[in-house]
């Protein structure tokens, strides 16, 4: 199998490193570039980069979309890709399946929302396909877990709420652990260590949920009955901390929706 990066920042580079983690052969993976900024890490991890200008050269199964949405047109008219061969897995928020289409002429485009969590194979990685794409999905499913896991989505619309609550969501939590990172800097002895008693500290809320098949479980398990742990949960629903989260939620869905009105 063959697979191209269109577009190397954060995301692309996650999975990349995700896949070759898990065991993926790096002379099947290739960069698809207009610089090599990336240099050091195409490098380092054995990995072919080949000029967009260059891409109709090689052939590939799935190339993956990974630019910012408004550089998506660009990125894919400003390329020599054959889409007639290639399929173009999308991982840009907003950007709907029909104008990807328009933009390589060709109806082998798949939606997937991954999470820079693919680098080290714990992605949640939501995806949506015209049904016609079975072919393509056979193959791209055990490729995406490879970095995770894989929901399969019914509708397009679902991936606004998916890239809110997962895609975004996870530093909407790092935000809210500020507090906690404060607090544990305190009581460690620097900052580093601080650090490693946070990633401890999440690692075994994360056990509890597991072992307890779920969060309700894991807190009854944590509380004591008007206990220190009873109270600090009854101020934060008197704050009313579930309504914090649901706006946030409804603040990054809202701005995806925008970007396909955008682009």
């Amino acid at each position: 199998m063959n697979i191209g990066f269109l577009g190397c920042g954060n995301i692309a580079q996650a999975m990349i490193a995700g896949l070759l983690d898990s065991g993926l052969n790096p002379a099947s993976i290739t960069v698809l570039t207009r610089n090599q900024k990336k240099k050091k890490f195409y490098e380092k991890n054995s990995i072919k980069r080949l000029a967009v200008s260059r891409a109709n050269s090689a052939k590939f199964d799935f190339i993956f979309l990974c630019v910012k949405p408004a550089d998506v047109k660009d990125a894919i008219e400003g390329s020599a890709i054959n889409w007639g061969n290639a399929t173009l897995v999308s991982v840009v928020a907003g950007i709907s399946s029909q104008k990807l289409k328009i933009f390589t002429n060709s109806e082998k485009v798949i939606r997937i929302m991954p999470t820079t969590s693919a680098e080290f194979g714990k992605s949640i990685t939501a995806i949506f396909m015209a049904k016609k794409q079975k072919k393509q999905i056979k193959k791209l499913i055990p490729l995406l877990n490879k970095m995770g896991s894989t929901i399969k989505l019914s509708s397009e619309k679902d991936l606004h709420e998916f890239t809110a609550v997962v895609g975004s969501g996870q530093a909407f939590i790092m935000e809210a652990l500020k507090q906690y990172d404060e607090k544990l800097l305190k009581f460690s002895k620097n900052k580093n260590a601080a650090s490693k008693n946070l990633s401890m500290f999440v690692s075994s809320i994360a056990q509890h949920i597991e072992l307890n098949n779920g969060i309700e479980p894991s807190i009854k398990k944590i509380m004591s009955p008007k206990g220190t742990t009873y109270s600090g949960l009854k101020a934060l629903k008197k704050n009313k901390i579930s309504s914090v989260f649901k706006s946030a939620f409804k603040a990054a869905e809202k701005r995806s929706k925008e970007i396909q009105n955008e682009y």
